[in-house]
């Protein structure tokens, strides 16, 4: 299996590098990260991936089928582990999701009522 760290930047020139682990688990084509914003290449509609961070961070995630069509109308985003109490639904395809630091990776799940 693949893990992908997504992103990383330096906060305020010290301390340590933000790294935001994802691990495709089913359906997931590409990841990436970039100043908060996770985007999530799912060709399916249903997918399934697990996240994690070095440090308390706020992921905006945008759910795409590829780089030319997104998600229409997201039906239901499943979290197992820590965050799941968090997700904020952001539009019909995008959410907003709290990492922990240094816990183990979420578990997040997303279906696209309009899925393939």
């Amino acid at each position: 299996m693949l893990a992908v760290i997504v992103g990383a930047f330096l906060l305020s020139g010290c301390g340590e590098e933000l790294q935001i682990t994802a691990h495709p688990v089913k359906n997931v084509e590409n990841v990436k990260y970039e100043d908060g914003n996770l985007d999530v290449y799912c060709l399916t509609g249903i997918c399934q991936f697990e996240l994690s961070s070095n440090q308390d961070v706020d992921l905006n995630v945008t759910m795409h089928y590829s780089e030319s069509r997104s998600f229409e109308k997201i039906e239901g985003v499943s979290v197992t582990g820590h965050g799941g109490s968090t997700v904020q639904m952001q539009g019909g395809k995008s959410f907003q999701l709290s990492l922990e630091a240094n816990t183990p990776p979420s578990t997040i799940q997303v279906v696209d009522y309009y899925r393939n």
